[in-house]
């Protein structure tokens, strides 16, 4: 059997795969790469860490129908390796021979027996959404995932699909991120793991992505890739519950001032937990941390709407939020001790609440 394609998009696809396949495992299979050949001209590639897999087809010109499995590690080291147009693929003996100008190499194929592919998925629900309004989506509430896996429900992404909207929420327990997309249609609650709507994005798909409901499985399916996941089972948060609505004071500025004003104040509010103080005065921020090494104070110009009060945050949690966006940010707080709503102007369809941290 022999296939000749092109490396570019053979790298691409391969980069795809390999995201989700374990670089380590108990079974060779689970860090292997499904290579099949359909003659005259489709190259399909699969990988699979058994809770999630995903497919792609590519052109190829091809002379015969194979299947085989090829460390999928070894195999993107490889690819990414070359630099020339065409790849050129002989399966002989068991062993795939990969040429590329004058590069030649000699790689076994894996046996195939425990190789798992996860079944094909009824759907009993879907729905439409382009692609790029979801990879917005996922950017802008992937950063607060739970990461420690302490909570399994926390560590992915809850899509909670309504008739006119869903809504993309993440949350650590200690702060919350919405994103609101006004594309209803179906009334569905799933919380999916947060590598796979990351495969997603990396893909860089374009045109619309439909995504595919069954009873515990969600499959992605745009263009020539197809990626199907496991649910993370358990009851999300009731997330609407913490969202303030109610405010004592509320605060606009440009978000590269605040950014710059934490980061100045970044050296002494290490050493208390990254901890840092803002005082909202009647026509200005001070921005202030206090630690034993020290005491800063940095102050912005500003008039809030409503009351002066001091309210101490995480610097990391605050710079999170300022990472997801970009121009005018609201801050609109409720208290000393309530939780507090951050918004971009330009992003309305987005918010991010946080916990105050208790003041000494």
């Amino acid at each position: 059997m022999r296939f000749v394609c092109e490396r570019k998009e053979l790298e691409k696809r391969v980069q795809w795969i390999s995201k989700i396949i374990p670089a380590r495992s108990t079974k060779e299979s689970l860090s292997s790469m499904l290579i099949k050949t359909e003659p005259p001209d489709r190259l399909y590639l699969y990988g699979t860490n058994i809770e999630m897999g995903i497919e792609t087809i590519m052109k190829c010109e091809t002379d015969q129908e194979e299947s085989f499995l090829v460390s999928a590690k070894l195999f993107r080291d490889i690819i990414d390796s070359l630099s020339s147009n065409t790849i050129i693929g002989d399966l002989e003996d068991k062993t795939l021979n990969i040429t590329a100008d004058m590069t030649i190499y000699h790689i076994p194929t894996q046996n195939m027996t425990d190789f798992p592919v996860m079944d094909d998925i009824i759907p009993e629900k879907e729905l439409s959404i382009n692609a790029n309004t979801l990879k917005d989506a996922v950017k802008k509430v992937i950063p607060f995932v739970d990461r420690t896996n302490l909570r399994p429900v926390l560590s992915g992404i809850f899509i909670d699909a309504r008739e006119n909207q869903i809504n993309f929420v993440s949350t650590d327990a200690n702060r919350l991120a919405v994103k609101t997309v006004p594309i209803g249609g179906i009334s569905k609650g799933v919380i999916l793991p947060s590598l796979s709507l990351e495969t997603i994005v990396d893909a860089q798909v374009e045109g619309d992505v439909i995504l595919e409901f069954s009873n515990s499985r969600v499959r992605f399916r745009c263009d020539d890739l197809r990626l199907t996941t496991s649910t993370i089972e358990g009851t999300f948060p009731v997330y609407e519950r913490v969202i303030p609505k109610e405010f004592v004071t509320r605060l606009k500025l440009e978000k590269d001032a605040l950014k710059n004003s934490i980061r100045r104040v970044l050296p002494i509010s290490r050493e208390e937990d990254y901890a840092v103080k803002f005082s909202i005065k009647k026509d200005r921020l001070i921005v202030s941390a206090r630690s034993p090494i020290g005491v800063v104070f940095d102050e912005l110009s500003l008039v809030p709407e409503g009351d002066e009060l001091d309210i101490t945050f995480s610097a990391n949690y605050i710079l999170d939020f300022l990472s997801v966006g970009d121009g005018v940010i609201t801050i609109s707080l409720s208290g000393e001790l309530s939780s507090a709503l951050f918004t971009f102007d330009n992003d309305p369809d987005f918010i991010y609440v946080t916990m105050p941290m208790e003041a000494e």
